[in-house]
């Protein structure tokens, strides 16, 4: 009985840990509204006022692990981009499921020169963000001064920049329109 009982106290920690760190259930830990983990991800980006799409904005998806004694730290697992066409429609590839139990559910990063993120509408309202096509609004910046204050501090930290050679494309356009020079 005493082996039973030892064994079924491990079997029960792993479900714990695996229900904590996210390997069980989709959507358990992490981003709120964020079940579906993998992608692929998708959207349109549109001019709040105009209702025009916007194209050339990032879509920067980034998933971080969980580590560390407890699984109390992050570091990066991996992050995948696209660029709004034409139409303002972005998709970004799926990744396959990763070895690690431990990844959490994706973050979204959207960037696009000259506008500020308002809101997602998830068609049909009863959706997933991203996951059933999304539509973001963007407020036009209209001065510099504006725009100058909303590109401070764009990427995202602990991300390599070769995992986002897109979305430093976008803020260096933003950056160089205004007299900022580069972000490297």
């Amino acid at each position: 009985m005493r082996e039973w009982n030892g064994l079924r106290r491990g079997a029960v920690g792993v479900i714990v840990g695996l229900v904590l760190m996210g390997g069980v259930g989709p959507g358990l830990s992490g981003e709120a509204g964020a079940r579906e983990r993998w992608g692929p991800f998708r959207g349109q980006v549109v001019d709040v006022e105009t209702g025009q799409p916007i194209a050339g904005a990032v879509m920067l998806v980034v998933w971080w692990e969980l580590h560390g004694i407890g699984f109390i730290g992050e570091r990066f697992y991996e992050a995948r981009e696209a660029v709004t066409d034409a139409e303002g429609r972005f998709e970004v590839p799926r990744l396959g499921p990763p070895w690690a139990l431990s990844v959490q559910p994706p973050r979204f990063h959207l960037f696009a020169p000259g506008y500020e993120r308002e809101r997602d509408i998830v068609t049909p309202p009863d959706g997933e963000r991203f996951v059933v096509p999304t539509v973001v609004s963007m407020r036009p910046l209209k001065t510099k001064e504006e725009r100058r204050r909303h590109i401070g501090g764009r990427l995202p930290a602990g991300v390599p920049d070769e995992k986002m050679p897109e979305f430093i494309r976008a803020i260096d356009k933003e950056r160089s329109s205004l007299g900022l020079g580069t972000y490297r």
